[in-house]
C-alpha cells in the first residue's frame, strides 16, 4: 500500500508522507556528497562525516570543503524558498505566487549589485570590501524589503489584488534597469560576481558564508512555522480571521518580513533560484491532500530541499551533463510543468473543459 493511499487515515497519511520526504532529503543529500567528478563511496563519505579521516586524504578535503557546504546550502535554500512560497500563496490567495512575486528577487539583486560593483578598490563602497559577504547580504535583504514594501503599498492603493503581479513585474523592470546602469559603469572584473545572481548556484558557498546564511535561514524558517495557526485562519479570509481574534495586519507584516528576509538572504548567497517557491507548496498539497499550514509549511521546506538537491545533482556535471549548468536551467524544467498543472487544475475545478 502506498504511503499516499487515500484509504489511510489523514493523520497516518500525513505522517507517512512527511517521513518519506525527510528520508528523500537525507538520500539526496548523501547522493550529492557521493557523486561528482570524483566518485567517493558512501561508506567513506559517512566515515568522513562521522569525524574519520577516510582512506584517502583528498576524499576528506572534497567532502568537507567542497561538497558538504554545497549540500547544506541546497537544503537551506530549498527549504527557505519552499516555506516562503507557501506563505505568499496564502497571503495573496494566489496559487501562482512565490517569494519573488513582488519583484523581491530584483530588489535583492539590485542591493547586492550596489555592493559588488561598488566595492572594488576604486569603487564608491571600497570600504566594504573587508566585510564583503556580510555587506552583500545586508544590501540584498534591504533591497528585497524595499521593493516588497513599495509594491504592497502600490497594490493596496490600487485596491485590486489581481494587480499585485503587474506591480511586481514593474518593480522588477525598474530594479533591472538600475542594475543595467550600474553594470554599464562598473569595473569589468566585478561583473562575473554579479552574473551568479541571475543564474542561481549553491556551488560557491564556503563555511564562512554558512555562518551567516544558516542562522538567518533557520531562524526565519522556525519563525514562519510559528505562524501556522494564524495562516490557517487567513485561508478563510481577512474578515473571518479578524472575528477569530487574529491581528491580521501584524501577522501579514511579520509574514511578509519573513519572506523578504528569506528571499533576500538566499538571493544574496545563491542568486535568484527560480520556481522552487512556486512548485514546492503545490507538490505538498497534491501529495498529502492538505492545506493545513502545520503540514504545508514543513512539507514545503522538505520538498523545496529535495528539489534543489536534485537540481544541483543534475546541473553539477555528475555524468548526466557534460558541463555544469546554471541551477535555474534545471529548476525551470521542474517548475514550468507545475505551473501548467496548477492552471489546468484550477480550470477543471471551475467546471470548465480544458481546450
Amino acid at each position: 500500500m502506498s504511503a499516499f493511499d487515500p484509504a489511510l487515515s489523514p493523520r497516518i497519511r500525513t505522517a507517512a508522507g512527511l517521513l518519506v520526504m525527510a528520508i528523500l532529503v537525507i538520500a539526496c543529500f548523501l547522493v550529492l556528497l557521493v557523486r561528482g567528478t570524483v566518485f567517493i563511496p558512501l561508506g567513506e563519505v559517512i566515515d568522513v562525516l562521522a569525524g574519520g579521516e577516510g582512506t584517502r586524504s583528498i576524499h576528506r578535503i572534497i567532502v568537507m570543503d567542497a561538497r558538504l557546504p554545497k549540500a547544506i546550502t541546497a537544503v537551506l535554500a530549498g527549504a527557505a524558498l519552499g516555506v516562503g512560497g507557501a506563505m505568499m500563496q496564502t497571503l495573496f490567495r494566489n496559487p501562482l505566487a512565490d517569494p519573488y512575486v513582488l519583484g523581491v528577487s530584483s530588489g535583492a539583486i539590485l542591493g547586492a549589485a550596489i555592493v559588488i560593483l561598488g566595492s572594488s578598490t576604486t569603487g564608491w563602497l571600497s570600504g566594504l570590501s573587508v566585510v564583503r559577504q556580510l555587506g552583500i547580504t545586508g544590501a540584498a535583504v534591504a533591497g528585497a524589503a524595499m521593493v516588497l514594501i513599495l509594491a504592497l503599498a502600490f497594490a493596496r492603493r490600487l485596491g485590486n489584488p489581481a494587480m499585485v503581479l503587474i506591480v511586481g513585474v514593474m518593480f522588477g523592470f525598474l530594479s533591472g534597469a538600475l542594475v543595467d546602469v550600474l553594470v554599464y559603469y562598473a569595473d569589468p572584473e566585478r561583473l562575473q560576481g554579479l552574473a551568479t545572481f541571475t543564474r542561481g548556484t549553491v556551488r560557491d558557498i564556503t563555511w564562512s558564508d554558512l555562518q551567516v546564511l544558516a542562522p538567518a535561514c533557520l531562524l526565519t524558517i522556525v519563525t514562519a512555522m510559528l505562524l501556522a495557526k494564524p495562516m490557517n485562519i487567513l485561508l478563510l479570509g481577512e474578515r473571518y480571521a479578524a472575528t477569530m481574534g487574529v491581528s491580521v495586519r501584524p501577522v501579514q507584516f511579520v509574514a511578509l518580513s519573513i519572506v523578504a528576509l528569506l528571499a533576500g538572504v538566499v538571493t544574496a548567497y545563491c542568486g535568484a533560484i527560480g520556481f522552487i517557491g512556486l512548485a514546492a507548496p503545490h507538490l505538498v498539497r497534491g501529495m498529502l491532500g492538505q492545506s493545513d499550514h502545520f503540514v504545508v509549511l514543513p512539507g514545503s521546506a522538505l520538498v523545496g530541499a529535495i528539489l534543489v538537491l536534485l537540481a544541483e545533482y543534475v546541473a553539477g556535471g555528475n555524468g548526466l551533463t557534460d558541463v555544469t549548468l546554471p541551477l535555474n536551467s534545471v529548476t525551470a524544467f521542474i517548475g514550468a510543468p507545475v505551473v501548467l498543472w496548477v492552471l489546468l487544475r484550477r480550470r477543471s475545478e471551475a467546471g470548465q473543459v480544458p481546450l
